[in-house]
Formats: structure tokens, C-alpha cells, sequence
């Protein structure tokens, strides 16, 4: 018996010999980024067995959060980091890298049944401050207006409100109206305005672009503005969003922090590599312009 267990160990120890541990890489951060992000852990890791990608999402400001409390190697971020952010982390100690690795349009979108088809930025502003809470006062139908938006941890939040909100001009900031209702996660809006006639809300294009229950509208900047459409027969229109003519278009960010290592730098590589930004476009989002100019 002694013999057998005694065996019985050598063979177990031999195994796990032959076993090389794992390098785990921990993402944490943007849900706009989150479908995106497990496409490429995915291939990233069929191209590298040996290291785990681990995602998770809870918005751009969890994402910074596990840089500076060293929760986690990698934040995704849908927005500029602000100073007070960048000023938090030197306090601790670390110097937040920022790594440009995709672009994103921020769609408006609305039932598929509202015969609204475009609105400009000053009715967005006052739809989503409640200053106009009928349809009919922006050429709809004689119907309530429901609100959907995200939680301020979210920099698709944060995005929308600095763009569309502010009043630059008179320099006024507004907030949302007390009534929007708020959704954790863009998959949660889009459900909800897809079974909702009077609904509208936003979030980025790569969960809409595919949907045919939600209808993404055309918007403008002003009234003297052409109203301009993020999808061209059904296609997202590429030339559009990397000229910088549609108004609610982004860059997507991994920030980095004092903790990089050979499989951090590896995967930030493969993902604004060619094959990473075919991914990028397959997954409906905006590849960076100079990988398929």
C-alpha cells in the first residue's frame, strides 16, 4: 500500500512538472469594451497557450480604479482619463500609460417603429434634461419620451454628457434628467428600447450596428448642419468617423500602469496588430485608420 501511494505521488508530482504555470493577465473596465475585449483575449490566447486573459467589465472608472489599487494589469477606458484620476494615481505611484488601441461612434438609437429619423444636438440636449418630454415637440408622435442611459461610472456616461450636454457656447453644464432610467450595461439598453416605442437612449455603435429591432438615427451638430448617418446601406461608414465628420465619435484606450510585463506587452501588441484590428471591424467597432487606409 505504502508503495502504491508513494507511486501514486511521484506520478502526480511528475505531471504537474510538466506543467507550465500560466501568466494571468487581469482587464478590468469599459462595458463598451468588453465584447471586443473577449474576442481578443480569445485568439491572443490561442496564439499564446501559456497566458490566461481574464476580463471584466463595470466601466471605465473601475477599470482605473484596479490600476492604482494593483487589482488589475490593464484598464479599458472609453474616455480621456481626468486630471484628478491622473493625480490619484501618481499618489500611489503609478503612472497611468495610455495606449490607443481602437476607435467607437456613440449611436443614438430608438425603437424601430419611431418615425424619427434625425435630431440635432440641441434637441438631444434637451430630450436628455428632460426640457423636452414628448415626442411630438421634435416631430414624432404624440407620445411620452422614455429615457435610457448608463451609470456615471461608465465612460460612455461620462462621453455623452461632456459632448452632447454642455452647452459650450453659453458655457452651461446640464445633467441628465431625474427620470432617465439607468441600465448597467449597454445589452441591457438596447433590450429595453427594442421592446419600447417611445424609448431612446445611446451607447456605442458596435452593439447596434447589427440589430435590425432598434434604428440608429441620423444626427447634426446644429441646425445648420447636414445630418449625418453612421451606417450607409446597412454599413458602418468607416471614412465618416476617421475624418472626424460624425460629432460622437471616440477613441477606445488600454491604460497601463507600473505593473507591465513581457504579457501585458504582448497582448497590447497583438491587439493593434493587423489580425487584433480585423477583430476590431469584424466586432462592428472602428478599426484604427491606418491599418486599412
Amino acid at each position: 500500500m505504502k508503495k502504491t501511494a508513494i507511486l501514486l505521488l511521484l506520478i502526480l508530482f511528475g505531471c504537474n512538472l510538466n506543467k507550465t504555470p500560466k501568466d494571468v493577465i487581469i482587464i478590468k473596465g469599459s462595458d463598451t469594451m468588453v465584447n471586443l475585449s473577449k474576442i481578443w483575449a480569445i485568439e491572443f490566447m490561442n496564439k499564446y497557450p501559456n497566458i490566461s486573459v481574464q476580463i471584466n467589465g463595470g466601466g471605465s472608472g473601475t477599470g482605473i480604479a484596479s490600476l492604482i489599487n494593483n487589482t488589475g494589469q490593464i484598464a479599458n477606458v472609453s474616455r480621456e482619463l481626468k486630471q484628478s484620476e491622473i493625480d490619484n494615481a501618481k499618489l500611489h505611484n503609478i503612472n497611468p500609460v495610455k495606449h490607443i488601441v481602437a476607435l467607437d461612434a456613440i449611436a443614438i438609437i430608438v425603437n424601430k417603429n419611431n418615425k424619427i429619423d434625425s435630431l440635432d444636438f440641441g434637441q438631444l440636449r434637451d430630450i436628455f434634461t428632460g426640457k423636452i418630454t414628448n415626442w411630438k415637440h421634435v416631430g414624432g408622435l404624440n407620445s411620452k419620451i422614455n429615457l435610457f442611459g448608463r451609470e456615471n461610472s461608465s465612460g460612455t456616461y461620462e462621453f455623452f454628457k461632456h459632448a452632447v450636454l454642455n452647452d459650450n457656447k453659453n458655457k452651461i453644464s446640464y445633467d441628465f434628467a431625474s427620470s432617465m432610467q439607468v441600465l448597467q450595461g449597454t445589452s441591457s439598453l438596447v433590450e429595453a428600447i427594442a421592446g419600447d416605442i417611445n424609448a431612446i437612449g445611446y451607447g456605442s455603435l458596435g452593439y447596434f450596428a447589427k440589430r435590425t429591432d432598434v434604428k440608429i438615427i441620423k444626427i447634426k451638430k446644429d441646425k445648420l448642419h447636414n445630418a449625418v448617418a453612421l451606417l450607409i446601406n446597412g454599413q458602418i461608414n468607416y471614412k465618416l468617423i476617421w475624418q472626424g465628420n460624425y460629432p460622437l465619435s471616440r477613441y477606445l484606450y488600454c491604460y497601463t500602469g507600473n505593473n507591465n510585463n513581457s504579457s501585458v506587452n504582448n497582448y497590447l501588441n497583438f491587439i493593434k496588430s493587423s489580425v487584433g484590428q480585423k477583430l476590431v471591424k469584424e466586432m462592428e467597432y472602428i478599426p484604427l485608420p491606418y491599418e486599412h487606409n
